[in-house]
């Protein structure tokens, strides 16, 4: 039954996407580009037709709704109820301590040809204690 729902829902997915396509656009360029102006939609009735498909879109989309939720609260299998999430018997991941990390001023940079005025800093010694 519920396979039934889904491939309904299908369906009438696909009738949705067509009159929604179908439609025309609110800005409908051919007939303001045109002389005729908005007598032209009046002369073949396009105003109709609108209305007509703005209902049959509002009334497949409400019926996709209507048949998900009904699916979802009825036709669903106690199998599909109880099922456990992923994580439940799933091993925890090993998290390594974490080290403090020590902060150090940033040093200041000098340009090139200060560092080549300046003379290399040696470093220091300490005597070593018997």
């Amino acid at each position: 039954m519920f396979t039934l729902a889904i491939v309904l829902m299908i369906i009438l997915g696909l009738l949705l996407i067509a009159s929604v396509l179908i439609q025309p656009g609110k800005g409908d360029m051919a007939t303001s580009m045109s002389g005729f102006g908005n007598q032209l939609g009046t002369m073949f009735g396009s105003r109709r037709a609108s209305d007509l498909l703005t209902k049959i879109t509002i009334v497949l989309g409400a019926t996709i709704m209507v048949i998900a939720l009904l699916a979802n609260k009825f036709l669903l299998s106690p199998a599909d109820l109880t099922r456990d999430p992923a994580t439940v018997n799933a091993a925890k991941p090993i998290i390594p301590p974490s080290t403090p990390v020590k902060q150090t001023a940033p040093a200041q940079q000098s340009s090139p040809a200060e560092q080549q005025t300046q003379p290399a800093a040696q470093p220091e010694t300490q005597p070593k204690k018997p």
